[in-house]
């Protein structure tokens, strides 16, 4: 074959060995530069820090969406959790606007008393205490503009003290305590108590500030304020402020109508009764007008039913509610507030039928002596007698029935707040001891037997008389 051949022969083929390490140079390793510790803290810090403000600025958006829903849903309160039950907080609001009210009846009063001490801007200078016997004391018949009437119905002992201690445990402290003082406070059965009264608020006021031991806890408050951030408790306000805002009445949780609105037109003239923005009470036209044979109609059918009212049983004063008597006088003078004691006549022909039969009385006639002996000993002011004879000239239709004395009849020996304080600094205030109540027909025509020998005119007719009443009711 010729050595210039047309023909190329062709290459030997390359094997290639796939995966095969490529060489490379090898570099120089660098050696690792070791972190300072304190420098590695402070690094890891700032990134916390960061992260931490980013997640706090955040946070603080939501705040005052937060802020507002749980102001929101403290003020509207449709629960009432903290501002008191709608209904209560509606009569409380229309007083303080200076408005009477109607329908008021229709409600618990001892709510309307505890959330006017919660809610009234300014601490009254008086206050009175007491059962519905002491509803007809007022700005006019008290001497004071800054009065208001704290009593409610069928009030005990525990009504008595719990509003006073509301008034100071919201730094509202009164300068003057007007207490009509019922016999059942000295009565320590269960029978004196009234079922409507806050026994909780008592032992409260006997553990922390009389310091008599109760079973009294004091409440969980973490879950009840649980509620304020609570989007279905502030969902539901919302929609209770949207229904009721700018409207002349108010619904509850149940879609009722609260029906208690201002007076309009002279009080005097109502058809009903109200609720006065000093918290007396003043009756309808009808009942303040009745005739002294109607007024001597119920004091008649008061008498069959007078142990009922917190005195069944009462057969002596107890030693216990002498003693919470005495600590609650000494913690009101010690607040600064000076207490002025008022006992409240029964009707004539009801104090006339207990004389008939003062055995079954005991508790009721020991009363009024060891009360004026109290004040007598301590320099109280004390006025009015349970025994109406007691009181210079007052009259039958000086009551609207056997239990409760008219206006016009506490005038006859209340003389007004601001006298009252000025006989107290003058030291000329009435002897509580010259007053000697009648505790039964025996001492009665001893009485007007002294009185005959003296020339001047007997009180044993008057209670004749009201014997002989009683005699010709129970024949009836």
């Amino acid at each position: 074959m010729s050595a210039n051949s047309p023909t190329p022969i062709p290459t030997p083929p390359v094997r290639i060995h796939r995966g095969a390490p490529t060489a490379t140079p090898a570099r120089p390793r660098r050696k690792r530069k070791r972190i300072n510790p304190f420098v590695w803290f402070l690094q890891g810090l700032a990134r916390r820090l960061f992260f931490g403000a980013k997640t706090a600025f955040k946070c603080l958006l939501l705040v005052p969406i937060l802020v507002f829903m749980v102001a929101f849903s403290y003020n509207v309160d449709r629960s009432g959790l903290f501002q008191g039950a709608l209904a209560p907080r509606r009569i409380v609001d229309l007083m303080l606007e200076g408005y009477d009210v109607t329908n008021f009846e229709q409600m618990d009063e001892r709510q309307v008393v505890q959330l006017y001490a919660q809610d009234v801007p300014e601490a009254p200078e008086a206050i009175g205490i007491g059962s519905s016997r002491v509803l007809q004391f007022n700005r006019e018949n008290t001497g004071v503009e800054s009065f208001f009437n704290m009593g409610v119905t069928g009030a005990d002992v525990r009504d008595n003290m719990t509003s006073y201690y509301k008034m100071v445990s919201y730094g509202k402290t009164p300068k003057v305590l007007l207490w009509s003082l019922d016999p059942w406070v000295f009565y320590g059965s269960e029978a004196a108590f009234d079922s409507r009264a806050d026994a909780d608020l008592y032992n409260e006021f006997l553990t922390k500030v009389l310091n008599v031991p109760t079973d009294y806890e004091e409440p969980d408050k973490v879950e009840l304020w649980r509620a304020l951030a609570d989007p279905a408790y502030f969902q539901g306000n919302v929609d209770y402020y949207v229904k009721n805002h700018g409207q002349a009445t108010v619904t509850d949780d149940d879609g009722n109508v609260i029906e208690f609105n201002p007076v309009e037109g002279d009080p005097y003239n109502q058809t009903s009764t109200i609720k006065r923005s000093d918290g007396s009470v003043l009756y309808d036209v009808a009942f303040r007008n009745q005739s002294a044979d109607q007024i001597r109609t119920l004091a008649a059918e008061a008498c069959m039913s007078f142990n009922s009212v917190h005195m069944e049983g009462f057969d002596a004063l107890s030693d216990t509610q002498m003693q919470a008597f005495d600590s609650f006088i000494q913690y009101a003078q010690s607040q600064g507030t000076t207490v002025i004691l008022v006992l409240s006549p029964w009707h004539p022909y009801l104090y006339g039928y207990l004389l008939t039969e003062p055995d079954n009385h005991k508790g009721f006639f020991q009363v009024e002596n060891w009360v004026r002996q109290y004040a007598a000993e301590h320099n109280i002011p004390l006025y009015g007698s349970y025994d109406p004879e007691c009181i210079e000239g007052l009259q039958e239709t000086d009551f609207f029935d056997g239990l409760h004395c008219s206006g016009t009849g506490l005038e006859r020996f209340f003389p007004g707040i601001p006298q009252v304080l000025q006989d107290l600094q003058n030291n000329t205030l009435p002897d509580p001891l010259a007053v000697q109540p009648r505790t039964s027909l025996e001492t009665a025509t001893e009485e007007g037997s002294e009185n005959a020998a003296d020339g001047t005119e007997g009180t044993a007719d008057p209670t004749a008389e009201s014997s002989a009443d009683t005699g010709a009711a129970q024949e009836e």
